[in-house]
């Protein structure tokens, strides 16, 4: 199960925990909740990219939205472990689906900016199920991070 999920959800760098249907009365919709973890050896600072040891598991879980299957809506749920960077200090490690402070997948993040170039407010919003503001901040987020690389 753990290479068919990693391979579907496109993500290298972490383990397939657990996978569940979360339905309950305070959400609008099922969720499909995809539990992960880096592999092990795998903690990097992210702040500055440099493989570091564990510190401690973190601050506790957190969730990334991803791009959806079908109808399905999906989120990468994992701990945040922290790192004990030798430059940066103690800091919460980088996870290698996510930017640092992102909310959201880079696929989901990549999806966003490019429909958002080829669609109107109404379809970007309602396809990817956010708000138009919360897309253009992912976009300009997106354009960021090509402008660094360019």
């Amino acid at each position: 199960m753990n290479s068919l999920f990693k391979r579907l959800l496109n993500v290298k760098g972490m383990v397939v925990e657990d996978v569940r249907v979360a339905d309950s009365p305070l959400r609008p919709e099922p969720v499909l909740e995809v539990r992960v973890r880096p592999h092990a050896g795998m903690l990097r600072c992210s702040r500055c990219g440099r493989r570091c040891p564990g510190y401690d598991r973190g601050g506790g879980v957190r969730r990334w939205r991803h791009q959806d299957f079908g109808c399905w809506r999906v989120e990468l749920v994992a701990m945040m472990p922290r790192v004990d960077c030798p430059g940066c200090g103690v800091v919460v490690a980088a996870m290698p689906w996510a930017e640092p402070g992102s909310r959201f997948t880079r696929d989901f993040e990549a999806e966003c900016a490019w429909l958002m170039t080829v669609a109107n407010q109404k379809t970007v919003s309602g396809f990817l199920r956010v708000a138009w503001r919360t897309a253009g901040r992912i976009a300009h987020r997106v354009a960021g991070r090509l402008k660094d690389v360019f």
